[in-house]
């Protein structure tokens, strides 16, 4: 048995697909099948067993699995304070963020962080979408991912940061425009502007207009990738808009109108992977994300 065994093991144990290990791995499929068969030979013991086309971690398996990655986690986090102990560069923590906090909420806490750690903390902000930062973290690309998440990740810490309000925008010369509060009822008279169902958080307005009993009776055009180009829209038009209350919208002309929606639609997260050698580091981040949120 050795260290790349368990790597692996825990890779494939942790996703439960070969397919997907060897992705996040990037080697291939056959290689890994080979290592975790070697494995459960040394051991003697079934670590997975096949359920149609998939494959499942057995009890065994199950309990091996925590072991290993207490055990990893362990071992990463001891080469990680040795190496920051002698480092003699500072470390670059690669930051994949959405664009609508990588400008505002997160530069200053960032700021904050590295005059804290000067010499040995640098940070490569990349303005990605949520999905790109979830395949990325997955496959070691990013160190840090900001993004809105409404799922959870094994092997993953998450630390909520930000939320973001469920929201109607309209010009300021619509009918609806001096009402105080809204119902999505209110909307029925009027082309609804959303975002496509491509990105996760058009997925959770769909999944709210059906939960609340009004995807049938809306005139839902859900076709936008983001707040600048729904706002655009309603800014020139009788449409009205159903985002989040970001500051993108600050940059035009619209009115903001709450709805009565019993959740936000989007709620910010930093999440990292919890095998990532820079752990202490990151686990110091969440820390003063914490205390940032309750200021």
């Amino acid at each position: 048995m050795n260290l790349n065994q368990l790597r692996y093991f825990e890779c494939v144990g942790r996703l439960e697909n070969y397919t997907q290990a060897a992705q996040e791995l990037r080697v291939s499929q056959p290689s890994l099948t080979t290592a975790i068969h070697k494995l459960e030979d040394e051991l003697d013991l079934p670590l997975f067993v096949k359920q149609g086309r998939h494959i499942v971690l057995t009890s065994t398996g199950g309990q091996l699995l925590q072991v290993v990655q207490q055990s990893l986690q362990t071992l990463d986090d001891g080469v990680a304070r040795l190496q920051a102990a002698h480092a003699t560069q500072p470390v670059t923590l690669r930051v994949g963020c959405i664009p609508t906090v990588i400008g505002t909420y997160l530069p200053r806490v960032l700021h904050q962080f590295e005059q804290a750690h000067t010499q040995q903390v640098r940070f490569e902000l990349h303005s990605v979408t949520t999905e790109k930062i979830q395949t990325g973290l997955a496959a070691k690309q990013y160190d840090l991912g900001i993004a809105a998440t409404d799922s959870r990740a094994a092997g993953v810490l998450y630390q909520p940061l930000l939320k973001q309000a469920f929201i109607v925008i309209v010009a300021p010369d619509h009918p609806l425009a001096t009402k105080p509060r809204l119902d999505l009822t209110d909307l029925a008279a009027y082309p609804v502007l959303t975002y496509t169902p491509d990105l996760l958080i058009g997925q959770k307005v769909q999944r709210t207009l059906h939960r609340q009993g009004v995807a049938d009776r809306l005139q839902v055009d859900a076709a936008y990738p983001d707040e600048i180009s729904i706002a655009g829209m309603v800014q020139a038009g009788s449409a009205v808009g159903l985002v989040a209350d970001t500051l993108y919208l600050e940059a035009f002309d619209v009115v903001k109108i709450p709805v009565n929606v019993p959740e936000d639609l989007r709620v910010i997260y930093a999440m990292y992977r919890a095998d990532n050698p820079q752990h202490e580091t990151l686990r110091e981040l969440f820390r003063v994300f914490q205390s940032a949120g309750q200021k």
